[in-house]
């Protein structure tokens, strides 16, 4: 396929991370598998934190980032991955909104390229239903920015899997079948394939 050094950052919570998985791989492991079998010469940096919202992911994405994403590499990216945590926590809508605002253009000054992942959808109706308002707050943020975004739950058709992973473990994270799902989709995923595999 490609020699290019290409890295990516993985930003996010503990979906990103892959809390859950008996693997270990959760989907950014399945997402840099898939690359390295198909040739590509990425380099996956998982920065996923238990917990955190994306006003705390905003703040340590400089710091983490920088060491990582560094001028030696061809083509640099950064995968940011929220909103679970905001909504579950209560926190303000606009607090996110800013946050990924500040990463968009953070990311834009540093000549990285950014890819937003939505949400995963959430069981109970009300927290979902939130999370549907976040996620399209968020890609009002992403036209701004010209950046592109997958909202995953349209992008994988059955979540059936998911939710009964995580209802048989601690009630919100999925095991290997959910993950393997959201790797797939974000794998098919338009400009994330025009991005790593152009020359």
């Amino acid at each position: 396929m490609t020699n290019l050094d290409i890295r990516a950052c993985f930003l996010g919570d503990s979906f990103t991370f892959g809390q859950g998985d008996d693997t270990g791989l959760g989907w950014v492991g399945r997402v840099l598998a898939a690359e390295r079998g198909r040739g590509v010469e990425l380099t996956a940096y998982n920065l996923g934190i238990r917990g955190q919202t994306g006003a705390q992911i905003a703040e340590r994405a400089s710091a983490e980032v920088s060491t990582r994403l560094t001028d030696r590499g061809d083509r640099r990216g950064v995968v940011i991955c929220f909103g679970a945590n905001d909504i579950y926590l209560g926190r303000p809508q606009a607090e996110s909104v800013l946050a990924m605002a500040g990463l968009l253009r953070w990311t834009q000054g540093e000549g990285h390229t950014a890819f937003v992942v939505a949400a995963p959808p959430m069981a109970e109706p009300l927290l979902d239903a939130k999370r549907a308002a976040l996620k399209d707050s968020l890609a009002q943020v992403c036209r701004d920015f010209a950046a592109p975004i997958l909202d995953l739950p349209g992008a994988v058709a059955d979540w059936s899997a998911w939710h009964a992973e995580a209802a048989a473990g601690d009630g919100a994270h999925p095991n290997a079948e959910g993950y393997r799902r959201v790797a797939e989709a974000f794998g098919r995923w338009a400009e994330w394939r025009e991005w790593i595999e152009k020359d």
